[in-house]
């Protein structure tokens, strides 16, 4: 993919920026907090509708504005076609998404028009932070190749909230002494029908992932460390019922375990109003050596696993999708020591690829990326330079 150029107006430190950008190397440069950063930001929010940073959108509007808008427009090197992606956010409004000039009902809509990976100091979080983290990379990743996927996780979640709204209902009403509850059958069968597809697909991406990612994890340590990345369920027995004979392959048992397991906790569930089983709550484990990441490694093996994660992500859609995603990487070079951070540039020289790099310098990126495009940044005024 490439990102043509993109327009910012009242979003972050940018009240009116408009940035064409070459089909290679760009490299953002700049001292802390000039707005390297929001740049990148701008360019994953378009492809996401999120941001990497806040789950407020309000703070990405300027100071003292009401409202932000951004519009990037993307060509697809192997279908030829352009995409033109606008997205509005108002003060306690409702975010708008347009596509190629129409308006979209679902702001999911973007997932899958810029495609991006981006490398951020943020994402030790995929293995430091909460599940709903690692749910979210897991989701965006499967909902920009598979629109197959992205309509199940939303049908899912249609679903569970109709289920939990109507189990806090029953618990208020004091019927949970009431059996069977009838009231339940329909959005059971809907809960168990999207989220068996949705932990599926999970299963068989994660098992190509992992691949992937063991193999990026033996080159950046020089094979002295093994990293796991292994699917984890609520479903008593799921990885073990369904070990995939290749991937992308599974079975269709999983909808028959995943209804008992629901009418089993029917009570608990109706207790707490809220449903306590299925991809809502499920989990990736990430180990080193036989070691849980989370809790006994250390930061620079965190990183490093973050690292192979992320080139497995990148590979992997690469893969499916016969084209490159964008790269975003955010100040790599204070995050990974020199010999990671070269091992990464090397590779990403190699491939088809268009990359946003930011830094406090120019110094060095000249070499790993012949035909960089560079950009000075300094309180928030962006502006081409020479090497």
């Amino acid at each position: 993919m490439f990102l043509k150029n993109i327009t910012f107006r009242n979003f972050r430190n940018y009240e009116s920026l408009h940035l064409q950008f070459s089909a290679g190397a760009n490299l953002i440069a700049g001292e802390n907090a000039q707005g390297k950063t929001n740049i990148l930001e701008g360019i994953y929010f378009l492809s996401t509708a999120k941001s990497h940073r806040t789950n407020r959108d309000d703070e990405l509007i300027q100071h003292g504005k009401l409202w932000f808008y951004l519009k990037g427009q993307v060509e697809t090197r192997h279908a030829l076609s352009l995409h033109v992606v606008e997205i509005t956010n108002a003060c306690g409004e409702k975010k708008r998404v347009r596509i190629n000039g129409k308006p979209q009902e679902r702001i999911s809509s973007v997932i899958g028009k810029i495609n991006v990976v981006m490398f951020s100091p943020e994402d030790l979080s995929l293995v430091k932070g909460a599940p709903s983290e690692r749910r979210r990379f897991l989701d965006i990743l499967i909902s920009r190749i598979s629109p197959s996927y992205l309509h199940a996780l939303q049908e899912y979640y249609s679903a569970l909230r109709q289920r939990n709204e109507l189990l806090r209902s029953i618990r208020d009403k004091g019927e949970y002494k009431i059996r069977p509850y009838d009231s339940l059958d329909s959005w059971d069968t809907l809960l168990v029908k999207s989220g068996s597809e949705v932990m599926r697909q999970r299963i068989s991406i994660v098992s190509e992932l992992a691949e992937l990612a063991k193999e990026k994890h033996k080159q950046l340590t020089s094979g002295r460390e093994e990293f796991y990345v292994e699917y984890q369920s609520q479903l008593d027995g799921l990885m073990g019922l369904w070990p995939p004979a290749k991937p992308g392959v599974m079975g269709s048992g999983i909808d028959e375990v995943y209804g008992k397991r629901l009418d089993s906790i029917v009570d608990l569930d109706v207790k707490r109003g809220s449903t306590s089983v299925g991809p809502h709550r499920d989990d990736l484990i990430f180990t080193i050596d036989g070691v849980d990441a989370r809790r006994f490694c250390s930061q620079g093996q965190q990183r490093t696993g973050v690292l192979s994660l992320k080139l497995a992500n990148l590979e992997l859609i690469g893969k499916k999708l016969d084209e490159y995603p964008i790269i975003l990487l955010d100040d790599v070079a204070s995050e990974l020591d020199e010999s990671r951070a070269s091992f990464l540039f090397d590779l990403l020289s190699k491939i088809p690829v268009q990359t946003f790099l930011t830094a406090t310098s120019f110094d060095g990126y000249s070499a790993s990326f012949p035909d960089c495009q560079f950009f000075a940044v300094e309180n928030g005024c962006v502006r081409r330079k020479e090497a």
